[in-house]
């Protein structure tokens, strides 16, 4: 697919391999509100979670919300990566890859341009609760990409905080989850989701885009 070429992330390997079908993305998010797709090749996410494996996290620990609103955390992240190097060349190579792909819709998806301005590297211990079914901030707008890199744990989608009908996606390392954001067609729907069951560590980069950062 056109844009793959120069997605390159050391050594003239390339980031992903040519698997997004950016109709079918969109698809699945308008109806489902999550999907997880196979995007890394073995080298690049390799050496992205050497990488990650020695970064500095701080940890998440804590309970926020009350009665119904509850969400309960466990798990360390990293919110300062390097500035160059590797991370950020991926950040742009992801970025590349959908504007390309978006450019193959005949209608765009978003309310604004989209444009990942937030990197963050969360790591979930075994044995770690995870993150208990939760929204993501309203100020995290169109698309969130939660790139799995290592580690075995459970992703499931759900209806709400109950864990309600929740839908198992595939968290093997190399896929990427995708969820909807508001701005999404146009729209301020905002998935239930949680992360359970951590029976290796598990490393997780995620790119958001932060509304009123571009």
């Amino acid at each position: 697919m056109r844009g793959y070429a120069r997605s390159t992330a050391f050594g003239g390997i390339p980031f992903f391999i040519p698997s997004l079908d950016i109709h079918a993305l969109i698809n699945a998010l308008a109806t489902e509100g999550a999907v997880s797709v196979p995007l890394l090749t073995e080298p690049a996410r390799q050496a992205l979670l050497l990488e990650a494996q020695h970064f500095h996290y701080e940890p998440e620990i804590k309970t926020v919300g009350t009665g119904d609103a509850v969400v309960r955390t466990e798990y360390s992240a990293c919110n300062r990566l390097p500035n160059n190097g590797l991370y950020p060349e991926f950040k742009q190579a992801f970025q590349t890859l959908l504007d390309q792909a978006c450019d193959r819709l005949d209608n765009y998806p978003f309310s604004t341009p989209l444009q990942f301005t937030e990197l963050v590297v969360q790591r979930y211990e075994p044995g770690q609760l995870g993150i208990t079914p939760h929204r993501d901030s309203l100020r995290a707008i169109n698309l969130i990409a939660l790139v799995n890199l290592g580690g075995q744990a459970e992703f499931y989608r759900c209806d709400d905080r109950q864990s309600t009908h929740a839908v198992s996606l595939d968290a093997t390392p190399g896929h990427v989850i995708f969820l909807r954001a508001p701005g999404f067609l146009h729209t301020s729907v905002r998935p239930f989701h949680f992360v359970t069951n951590v029976r290796s560590t598990r490393y997780s980069l995620g790119l958001r885009q932060r509304s009123g950062n571009g």
